[in-house]
């Protein structure tokens, strides 16, 4: 199968499922499609782990405020739960955007990182790091979606297939973050430690002294590595994880503005409603009344 056919079966899947935009999981665990036919507004998520393969059209995020475009035959690899925002640049009915998506699992890279080469780990690389795909990966990635349509082997053969993946990502040159990350001890592994804690306990007021313990840092090192993984700040990470959750929230009516703004952690239904706005371009009772 080509690329051309593949980029097809994609679209078939999609449309036999009545996918448009948003992520749509396969029949093979931690594996998605993503299909659309214009290009969308910019839009606030949390991207968690994961490896996306373009087929088709282009997609822009940002590491702070800097913007990263991948498009046809480039793949993605987020190394780090990132808030962020994204957008589909290039899409249209004749030419959609497609796009196949792996969560990444910590264990098997873990497990793998020791069979990687040292010497491999020089390269700071970033946090969203965008290559061109090399041949294997597309045939990997081929190879797992075509899975989706066999549930019998499915089970037995793509764990195989998912592990041959990891590997492939730990090793490319876009993978350097990924394998700093994984090292233990390492200074990529503590903000990744601390990130848990701060996704853990987003609601309660942060100490960026207990935090830098926790990851074994002073607090000046502490703030300096983690801004250099993320692109942010600790509070301002924090911060966009409480907005985000608030804006879930309020698109599922879950309780009053004020209600939301104390759940996320804000003291102040005035702050977080100022923040809100300015964040998704709104005001958080707007949001809800469209809900």
């Amino acid at each position: 199968m080509n690329l051309e056919r593949l980029t097809y079966a994609v679209i078939d899947y999609a449309d036999a499922k009545g996918a448009d935009s948003a992520p749509l999981d396969t029949a093979v665990e931690g594996l998605s499609v993503v299909r659309s036919f214009a290009p969308t507004e910019l839009d606030a998520v949390i991207y968690q782990p994961i490896f996306c393969l373009v087929l088709q059209g282009a997609k822009q995020a940002f590491l702070g405020d800097n913007p990263v475009t991948f498009g046809r035959l480039q793949s993605l690899i987020v190394s780090l739960d990132l808030p962020t925002v994204g957008r589909i640049v290039s899409a249209s009915r004749h030419e959609p955007y497609v796009a196949l998506a792996l969560k990444l699992d910590a264990t098997l890279l873990q497990d793998l990182v020791n069979e990687i080469d040292e010497a491999q780990t020089q390269d700071n690389g970033s946090v969203l790091a965008v290559r061109d795909a090399d041949d294997a990966v597309v045939d990997a990635m081929r190879r797992l979606f075509l899975l989706s349509g066999e549930p019998s082997a499915a089970p037995v053969l793509a764990p195989l297939v998912k592990r041959e993946i990891h590997y492939r990502l730990l090793t490319a040159r876009h993978g350097a973050m990924l394998r700093r990350l994984t090292r233990p001890g390492s200074h990529a592994s503590r903000i990744a430690h601390a990130v848990s804690i701060i996704r853990r306990d987003y609601t309660q007021s942060l100490d960026i002294t207990d935090l830098a313990r926790e990851a074994g840092m002073s607090p000046s090192a502490f703030h300096l590595h983690f801004k250099e993984i993320t692109a942010t700040t600790p509070l301002q990470y924090q911060k966009q994880l409480r907005l985000l959750e608030a804006r879930r929230l309020l698109l599922t009516g879950a309780g009053s503005v004020a209600r939301v703004a104390f759940d996320v952690g804000y003291e102040s239904p005035t702050q977080f409603s100022r923040e809100y706005s300015r964040k998704f371009g709104k005001p958080p009772r707007g949001e809800r009344a469209a809900a």
